[in-house]
This record gives structure tokens, sequence and C-alpha cells, in this order.
């Protein structure tokens, strides 16, 4: 029944019934029913045409073009209908200009990080990707943090309701997933619940593609009721909106302005391996305290009021709450970012571009999906040629098969430019993490893969010499120990329908 759910509020439905329309076109005209078939063949070409003009000339990568002008020329009717439902929208619209609101309300209160990147120019660190992050998403960068990183969602869980409980003020939580049901969620919901009781301000918002069928209908007015803000971004209303294919990615926990929570880990039991769900699930996050996480106050807030029409809050006294939770003995520099599908600057694909662009020795990346485009591919085809290695974790057991044959049909392309492929065996991978050269790393919520780098909304930490990168390169390593490497005989002995599928997807890939 879920599964029937998720597809009606999905554009797949939409994209059903414009198949079904193609057909039922075709059989008219197979059948004799329409005397104009000449009439509409050529109106529908005329049609295919402009659409296929306008999308050659859009400022767009060029996996996307490609897909649409093969679809619009191959399926005309169903292929610009479909076009011209998934590049309109009101709602799509509303949400910018509510979007652009809430960042513009919060740049007043942005951290000046000037005289940081000054000191890291004149100490000859490495500030362009910084400089990008800054000017690009409006993040900024900060010292006197602390990072502690969590190689399982396991140890993650245990030092979030340690921290939740330390909560005085105000706790924000922005997840992409929660479970109602879930072991892991009802001990926080109950912290959650006690903590309002005693004054704390709580908010709590998630992704409603995202919690489908895994919370009630109306939960978020039980929180409600109960003393907890909560919002639900984007709820699901199907065919009305093609914003709803942008859903809020991200995983944020932020407790006083003191600490903050990120990674890969949702709410739901599997994350901590409290249940078995394909195999052991490898998963990790960090936690920062000090004056870095008010980046992540930021953007939450952003999220928050992007959801609201008017804003209820005084953000200042939540951003600027991190200053006296300055931890002047940290090392290092982290920068709390976010990623839109709102804008064209891509800032988690141009981040990841930058790491292999500059590594000089190394660069290992943790990822549960890979499907990637142009750049990301040239950049780590540059840092091998260069002498650079690139080793690549994936799952060993997949949680969707659509995206394991797609990640598996990259494997001779990167074979060819010198990429080491592994595969973890015990089971999932759901790790985002990146790491060049133990100096430089990016832990968050983005996938190498479409969905995360042009459709959702994302987050991450860039840190640069902060001691706990080690710790991140010491799990990939340990992690290692447990995955087997993929070979190019190997890939050659898989079946021959299995690479064909892979083929195949890899022709719709930006829209799966």
């Amino acid at each position: 029944m879920n599964k029937l759910l998720k597809l009606v509020y999905s554009n797949k439905f939409f994209a059903i019934l414009t198949l079904l329309l193609q057909v039922g076109m075709i059989a008219m005209f197979i059948v004799g029913i329409s005397n104009n078939v000449r009439f509409y063949l050529l109106a529908s070409n005329l049609i295919s045409t402009i659409f296929i003009l306008i999308e050659v000339n859009r400022h767009e990568e060029s996996a996307f073009k490609i897909t649409w002008i093969m679809l619009i020329a191959t399926v005309p009717y169903f292929g610009w209908f479909f076009y011209l439902y998934t590049h309109t929208g009101i709602i799509s619209g509303n949400i910018r200009k509510s979007h652009e609101r809430a960042k513009k309300a919060l740049d007043k209160y942005r951290y000046d990080d000037s005289e940081i990147i000054s000191e890291m120019d004149n100490a000859g660190v490495d500030t362009s990707l910084i400089k990008y992050l800054s000017r690009a998403g409006g993040s900024s960068v900060f010292k006197n943090t602390a990072v502690s990183y969590y190689a399982l969602g396991d140890e993650m869980f245990k030092a979030i309701t340690d921290e939740l409980e330390k909560a005085e003020k105000f706790i924000f939580m922005e997840f992409f997933i929660i479970n109602q049901k879930s072991y892991m969620w009802r001990v926080i919901e109950e912290i959650l619940l006690r903590k309002a009781r005693e004054g704390v301000d709580v908010r709590v918002m998630y992704d409603g593609m995202g919690c489908m069928g895994i919370v009630d209908k109306d939960y978020n007015k039980k929180l409600e009721s109960m003393g907890i803000k909560c919002r639900i971004f984007s709820p699901l209303q199907p065919l009305l909106s093609t914003y709803q294919n942008n859903r809020d990615h991200r995983k944020v926990i932020v407790i006083d302005g003191r600490c903050a929570f990120s990674g890969g880990v949702n709410l739901a039991d599997e994350y901590i391996n409290k249940i078995v769900r394909f195999g052991h699930w490898k998963d990790t996050g960090i936690k920062l305290i000090g004056e870095g996480v008010s980046g992540f106050t930021e953007l939450f807030l952003t999220m928050w009021c992007t959801t609201a029409d008017k804003y209820e809050v005084d953000m200042g006294q939540y951003v600027n709450a991190s200053e006296k939770y300055s931890v002047p003995e940290a090392k290092g520099y982290v920068v709390p970012f976010g990623d839109s599908p709102l804008d064209e600057k891509l800032v988690g694909r141009n981040a990841y571009v930058d790491i292999l662009n500059s590594a000089k020795e190394s660069v290992d990346i943790m990822t549960p999906y890979f499907v990637i485009d142009d750049a990301i591919y040239d950049a780590m085809s540059y840092a091998v040629t260069r002498g650079v290695r690139v080793r690549l974790i994936l799952p060993g057991m997949p949680d969707k098969k659509v995206p394991y044959c797609l990640a598996r049909s990259y494997y001779r392309d990167l074979f060819a430019i010198g990429v080491e492929v592994y595969e973890y065996i015990p089971g999932f991978v759901h790790a985002k993490n990146t790491v060049a050269d133990g100096k430089r790393a990016i832990v968050g919520t983005i996938n190498y893969d479409y969905r995360s780098l042009y459709l959702h909304y994302e987050c991450g930490t860039y840190m640069i010499d902060v001691p706990e990168i080690k710790e991140i390169e010491q799990d990939f390593s340990q992690t290692l120990i447990s995955c087997r490497r993929v070979t190019r005989v190997e890939h050659r002995n898989y079946p021959w329908y299995y690479r064909a599928a892979g083929m195949v997807l890899r022709f719709v890939a930006t829209m799966i």
C-alpha cells in the first residue's frame, strides 16, 4: 500500500498517465478513428522541435539535455507533455520566493569570516574552496570549533541522546526520514516531549516524501498539541507541482547553539543497526561544538522559514548563540554548507570536484549511490592521471536495485581511468564521506548521484586541518578490510542482460 501511495504522489504516476496517452494516440491512429493523422503528426513534430530548441538553449547539465532531447524526439506526445509539466509550476515558484526571502532575512546575522580567510591566506592554507562556499553558498568558515566523528550510526545515536538531555534553551531537528514507530525515534521523542514541558523551544521538521508511510498523516499536529513546533517540508500533493521532486534530504540537529550533528544518519532503526535491513548498515556523522554550530543553525532556520508565510522567531538570538561556546584550543577550520536545487551553482557537486582537482596524494570516497555527471568523472580522471590514488567504497548489498545496477554501469569507465572500486561485503554503505590527503574532508548528506547533486536540498561540513580528519581516514582504511575489490575481469563476467540494463538506465539516470 505504501509503495502504491508513493507512486501516486510522484512524477512517475504522471509519467505513466502520459505514456498511456501516448499509447492511446498511437492506437487511435492505427484503427483509423482519426482522419487527421497527418495534421496531428505535423503539429506534434512542430511542438517537439520547439521544445528541443528551448532545451538546447537552456543553461543545464548536458546529461539532462540529452535525456530530454531524446525523450521528446523519440516519444513525442509523452515527451513534450512531460517536459512541459516538469518545467512549470506555481507552487515551485512560490517556494523559490519563500526560500530567497528566508535567506535574505538571515544574511544580516551571517558570520563575517573575512579575517579568518585572511589569516588562512597568510598561513599558506588553500582557501579556494572556502571562498567558493562563502560566496556561492553563503556559508562562512569558522575556527574555534571542536569536531567529533562517528564511524557508525550506533555511536552517533548515543551521543545525540546525551546532548539532547543537556538542552536548556532550544532544540532544532531537520530530517529526511523519521520513522514514528522506530525505537530510535521513540527514545528521542520522549526526550523532546520532556524538554518541551520544561520550556525548551523544540522544533522538528521532516520531509513529506521521505516520511511517507512511516509517520501518521497528521503527526505534525500531534507533536504541536504536545508542545513541539513541527513542520512538514513539501507535503505531498498529487500532480499539483513538480516541486515534490525536490526533497529536503538534510539531517541536522542543533542544541542551544552549543552543538550540532549532521551526516548520513536518519531517525530509523536500520541506521543504528537496531534492525537488519540489507545486512550491516555502515553510516557516519559528525558533531560540532563551538562557533561553527551557528552555520547549521542558519541552515535550519532557512528551511524552517521557507515553509512559513511570516517569521515568528527572532533568528538572531539563535544564530548568535554559538559565540559563547567558542573552543579556542580547537584546531583547523570548518564550513557547514547547504546546497539547494533553487539555484544553478551546484555547490555540493563543485565541492567534490574541487577536492578531486586539488588533491596531491589520495582521495577516498564512501557513498551509497554512484550516478555521476561528466564534471566529477573528468575530475577523477584528472586526479588519477596526476598520480593521485582515488578509491571508492560502495555497498555490497543494495537497498534499491535500480541505483545499484546504475552504479555498476560506471565500473568499466572507472577501471579505464584507474579508480579503485570496492564493495562493502557485510551489507549497505550509507555514509557520504570524502577525504583528500588526510587534510581535507567533507562529511554530510550529499550522495554522488544526480538526485543529491541537482535535485535535493542537502548539507555538508567541509573541514580542513581538523585533527579528526585522521579518524575519518582511519575509518576508511578499517572499512576497506571488510570490502572486496571489484576487478575488470569480474565486471566483464556480469550477465549480458545486467550490463544491458545498466546501459538503458544510464539514459534515464537524471530522472531516477
